[in-house]
């Protein structure tokens, strides 16, 4: 009885098992950000290999002004996705390089990266962890004006 039981479950576990869902998961949030080759969440030490790779990457802060002011990674320029002309200045940058973006926490830059997909960016880097991990991992932070003006790279 039991080894007719056994058989019975294993029987049927296969045939669920073996259906073929023609219909793809739907997946959302984070899971799609993820697995979407536009928008690729990547690590302090990634950014050094994407560095290595492109020394002119930009690296885009997407917090407000005062925030990127109190410390910023160095050489990023400053572009508040608060901001009500934030589309109208980050589609200065060339949408068919990669762009690296990144805030205090991972939360808002992964907002903005979605906005910059829907204006036609083909690769946008969000730095996981955002400011917080660059400085867990002892990466450098610049505090106050860096000298460069993102209203100028940004009109």
């Amino acid at each position: 009885m039991i080894r007719n039981l056994f058989f019975a479950l294993a029987a049927t576990f296969a045939v669920f098992s073996c259906q073929n869902n023609s219909e793809p998961k739907k997946m959302s949030g984070l899971a799609t950000a993820i697995m979407d080759s536009t928008l690729i969440r990547v690590w302090p030490k990634e950014i050094d290999s994407l560095k290595r790779l492109d020394p002119n990457i930009p690296i885009v802060d997407v917090r407000t002004e005062l925030e990127y002011r109190t410390s910023h990674i160095f050489r990023s320029i400053n572009c508040s996705v608060k901001s009500a002309d934030f589309d109208r200045k980050i589609v200065q940058l060339n949408r068919q390089s990669p762009v690296i973006v990144y805030d205090e926490s991972s939360t808002v830059s992964l907002q903005a990266a979605e906005r910059m997909k829907a204006l036609g960016f083909v690769r946008v880097y969000e730095l996981a962890g955002g400011i917080y991990s660059w400085a867990r991992d002892g990466k450098a932070l610049v505090s106050g004006d860096s000298g460069i003006d993102s209203n100028l790279i940004l009109k």
